[in-house]
């Protein structure tokens, strides 16, 4: 719908508005879940219904369109919850309302100088897995103004230049709990985010900057103010433009809880002395400054060579060196690897590669204390929770007790819970962290940051030498290869603790097979691997598969499996996972998509309670005409933990 209205009060002046396209929905949700917990003895049924209706209006303008134009929402609904267990247990949801608005407004839209608004809002009341519960609501209002390219300054001869600045508000409000965990956050965030490029024939410069003003006043954690600068330059230059120098520098600061500093220099330079023959050279520096751990600052370098001599060989070396500053004392790391790669084509498409590679490297330590501190090393959650699934530290003979960790997901820092949120598994000298599926705060595919202390020998002076041979052969329907790293580390100075000089022998051999016909796509390949170390030694094999059947292009069957097993002789332990996934797609031209699925994961582990979980669901969508109908049921059964049935149904009515 869309009218256009003229208003005339004096002879000299008119001023005109129009709406623009009207959008109107009406949205039923219906959520049933049965669980029975068995470790807490609870059993959940619950059937909730939730109703909304929204109206939209897209494209409304003021004077003309090219001068405003405006899309407004909004949409109102109710939310009500049912307890169908017959203990009767306390509601999670319960009743309420839901409501949410948009208002966005674009003014100049076809000029070099855009300005923006904008204001919104989102609720949602959902259950969640383990007895759990989810309420949040998310607004967010501010502007946006953008200085684009082909404005007044190319009068001047500045060309190629933009630039934007973002200023808003946020507010998240959050009460969830799983497995009768509570998790609350009431954030507010101010944001100031600036952006500027200018580009050349030659060359680019980036600059963008953001500070966050974040408050949560039931999280302490979560309460800061950051800074963050970065700023890049790259140019090409030589006879030929064969040489390229990036420079790229970082700032951030944060003060309040968690506060630091962290700066960064990065320069780099690239040439191409012939087609066959290339040099880089890098140095960066870097300084860190954070409660706890102190001041950090690491000087290095690196000055690389690239020679193709022959179409199939090429032949690299290297050598690098790092000075690095701690609170407690110094490091010196300094040495060099050489590596060869050679390929060459063999009958039947296949083709031959040998890699190799020698490394030597110096470690030189100096230090009054044991013990460094580590301050917010990222790692990311695993995309599914269970099974063993989790990320080991980056450094060995962490002290665990000293381990804290936060999610940082949308700039948060959300503190997390040992044995809530997460649980320490030991492997050898390295510390694995595995998220627990009933976690409240962590979600798959989090950014996580951790801070640790691990030990060290304090004064000690140790060299590494490293060889590495990688070989094998790749054809269309098969391929094999070899790999051989052998790491030994041995003491130059010093008194060494035996614990802390690592030699590592590691033997892989792999094969994969893959075969097309016609409509079937079948993969398979079995791997092994040989760790002998003075750390652990451990004996693994993986076998993967993976069949594709697709008999008509709308129907899509597909099944897949990964196995690991791995024995460790000297601890007489083990350590198994299993996963099974099946699935199945069929497309139906009317507009029907329906999706079954089916998945088994198990995770064994000598001395450790077996980690299994079966689940099985099936999904729909149907749009006809003006309606979209969503069912889904799935199930769930952490065997031995809950069982957990849940139903869905979403219909939407477009009114217009």
């Amino acid at each position: 719908m869309a009218c256009t209205v003229g208003i005339a009060p004096t002879a000299r002046a008119q001023v005109q508005w129009g709406l623009g396209r009207w959008q109107g929905e009406g949205t039923f949700f219906l959520d049933w879940e049965n669980q029975d917990d068995k470790r807490a003895q609870t059993k959940y049924e619950t059937i909730l219904f939730q109703e909304r209706l929204g109206l939209r209006n897209l494209g409304a303008f003021l004077i003309d369109p090219r001068f405003l134009t405006l899309d407004l929402g909004g949409s109102f609904g109710l939310s009500q919850e049912d307890n169908l267990a017959a203990n009767q247990a306390p509601l999670r949801v319960g009743d309420g309302t839901l409501y949410d608005y948009a208002f966005d407004g674009l003014f100049l839209s076809d000029q070099p100088y855009v300005l923006s608004a904008f204001a919104n809002r989102s609720q949602n009341r959902l259950t969640q897995g383990f007895g759990g519960e989810s309420n949040t609501s998310f607004e967010s209002r501010g502007g946006v103004l953008e200085f684009r390219e082909g404005s007044f300054l190319e009068n001047y001869g500045i060309f190629n230049f933009s630039s934007l600045l973002d200023v808003h508000q946020e507010f998240l409000n959050e009460d969830s709990s799983v497995f009768g965990s509570p998790f609350k956050r009431d954030e507010s965030r101010n944001i100031v985010r600036y952006h500027t490029h200018k580009g050349g024939e030659t060359s680019d410069v980036d600059l963008r900057y953001e500070f966050n003003d974040v408050s949560d006043p039931l999280n302490p954690t979560d309460v800061f103010n950051s800074h963050t600068v970065r700023a890049l330059h790259s140019i090409d230059f030589g006879p030929t433009l064969n040489r390229r120098l990036d420079s790229v520098a970082y700032y951030f600061v944060r003060t309040g809880s968690g506060p630091g500093t962290f700066l960064s220099v990065d320069e780099g330079l690239h040439i191409d002395h012939q087609s066959n023959l290339a040099t880089d050279c890098r140095y960066s520096f870097s300084q860190s400054d954070s409660e706890g751990a102190g001041v950090t600052t690491t000087n290095g370098g690196n000055l690389g060579v690239v020679h193709q001599p022959y179409r199939q060989l090429t032949t690299t070396l290297y050598i690098d060196g790092a000075v690095q500053s701690f609170p407690t004392g110094d490091r010196d790391i300094y040495g060099g690897q050489g590596g060869v790669a050679y390929r060459r084509s063999l009958p039947w498409h296949g083709q031959l590669f040998v890699d190799t590679s020698v490394g030597y490297h110096i470690d030189d330590n100096n230090f009054t204390s044991s013990e460094i501190n580590v301050v917010d090393e990222p790692h990311t959650a695993p995309p599914v929770f269970g099974a063993g699934a989790g990320f080991t530290l980056n450094n060995s003979f962490v002290v665990n007790e000293s381990i804290v960790m936060v999610d940082v997901r949308g700039g948060s820092r959300l503190p997390t819970e040992l044995d809530v949120d997460y649980v320490l598994s030991q492997e050898g000298s390295l510390t694995k962290i595995i998220p627990l599926p009933g976690s409240p705060v962590i979600r798959p595919n989090d950014p996580l940051e951790v801070s640790y202390t691990y030990n060290i020998d304090p004064s000690i002076k140790y060299a590494t030498t490293t060889w590495n041979i990688r070989t094998g052969a790749d054809f269309d329907w098969v391929a094999a290869w070899y790999e051989h790293a052998l790491s030994d580390q041995s003491r130059l100075a010093g008194e060494a603790s035996p614990q802390f000089l690592i030699n590592q022998n590691i033997d892989r051999l792999k094969l994969d097979l893959r075969q097309q016909w016609n409509n079937l796509r079948a993969l398979g390949s079995v791997a092994y691997e040989i760790v002998n170390s003075t750390v652990v030694d451990s004996r693994t094999w993986r076998f993967a598969q993976s069949l594709m059947y697709q008999p008509r292009p709308e129907l899509i069957a597909q099944i897949s499996g990964d196995e690991y097993l791995t024995h460790y002789p000297s601890e007489s332990r083990t350590a198994n996972s299993y996963l099974v996934r099946s699935t199945l797609d069929w497309f139906v031209p009317p507009g029907i998509t329906i999706s079954a699925f089916a998945g088994y994961r198990v995770f064994q582990e000598t001395d450790v309670a077996s980690d299994e979980i079966v689940e099985s669901g099936i999904r729909a969508h149907w749009t006809y005409q003006n309606l979209d109908i969503s069912p889904s049921f799935t199930w769930t059964d952490y065997r031995g933990r809950l069982d957990d049935f849940r139903g869905e149904l979403r219909i939407v009515r477009h009114l217009f």
